[in-house]
């Protein structure tokens, strides 16, 4: 803690400072003042009333064309001949393997398994 007589004088000089202070006010202030919240005010208003108009939707019902098709929709890739014949994919799966391409070779089966899990290859995978 502080010495009382320190502490003392801190504070008198606090209270003096405060005593000496002027308020800033001037005679002028007050219309001034007013004449900018005025102002501010019809700013505000004007923007209110001029400001651009937000377009409300169509409460009326939309009508949507729908397009059915006859047979199954396209697909994404169309299918070959491979995915249609499995003794030409596991051909071409063997070939693969004979050319030293391995990964692409599991990935040819894993594709092959999931076309025709219940075939029977006549090799090993």
């Amino acid at each position: 803690m502080p010495p009382n007589a320190l502490d003392r004088l801190v504070l008198d000089s606090a209270a003096q400072a405060h005593r000496a202070k002027v308020p800033l006010k001037s005679p002028s202030l007050a219309p001034l003042a007013f004449a900018a919240s005025a102002l501010l005010s019809l700013a505000l208003v004007l923007a209110l009333v001029f400001a651009p108009q937000v377009k409300k939707p169509d409460e009326k019902p939309q009508l949507l064309q729908v397009r059915m098709f006859k047979s199954e929709p396209p697909r994404a890739a169309p299918a070959s001949v491979r995915e249609r014949n499995p003794a030409a994919w596991l051909e071409d799966i063997k070939a693969l393997r004979r050319a030293g391409r391995t990964t692409e070779a599991e990935l040819e089966m894993r594709r092959f398994r999931s076309a025709y899990p219940n075939y029977l290859a006549p090799f090993n995978e």
